[in-house]
């Protein structure tokens, strides 16, 4: 069975919140609808056999150009019960179809070699590696 792929938008919440166990941590309903209201967040959920399935969570990147924009998948996941069945995969290709229609030039996401499942898969969808000098800084603001 084909994962089915929908975009929440308002009025979605209580979808997302019944989804619930694919985050990492649990969505707090002001967050989620605050998410949902904007154009340029884009949180999408899977579903197999009616079941949440996984979820892939981007954000439109503006540049001073004006012109373009850029995809930055934020964060990707998959229930366990339904990994390996094409979720992820979905998630990314429908994702890839939304950038299209916005007119957005690049999706890029960041991960390490320390998880080589991630690596496949952005690898098996189309992306391609930037080099192996990529470092990631944080910045703990509070």
């Amino acid at each position: 069975m084909t994962p089915t792929v929908r975009r929440m938008t308002t009025g979605d919440e209580a979808t997302v919140l019944a989804a619930a166990h694919l985050f990492d941590d649990p969505p707090v309903p002001g967050a989620v609808a605050d998410l949902l209201a904007s154009p340029s967040d884009h949180l999408l959920i899977a579903f197999l056999d009616g079941q949440p399935a996984g979820f892939a969570l981007a954000h439109e990147l503006r540049r001073t150009d004006g012109l373009s924009r850029e995809l930055f998948l934020y964060e990707i996941g998959t229930d366990e019960a339904f990994q390996r069945r094409g979720v992820a995969r979905a998630l990314i290709e429908t994702l890839k179809t939304l950038g299209r229609t916005r007119n957005i030039r690049l999706m890029f996401v960041l991960t390490h070699d320390s998880t080589p499942a991630a690596t496949a898969l952005y690898a098996a969808t189309g992306g391609v590696r930037e080099g192996e000098d990529v470092v990631l800084f944080d910045y703990q603001l509070g």
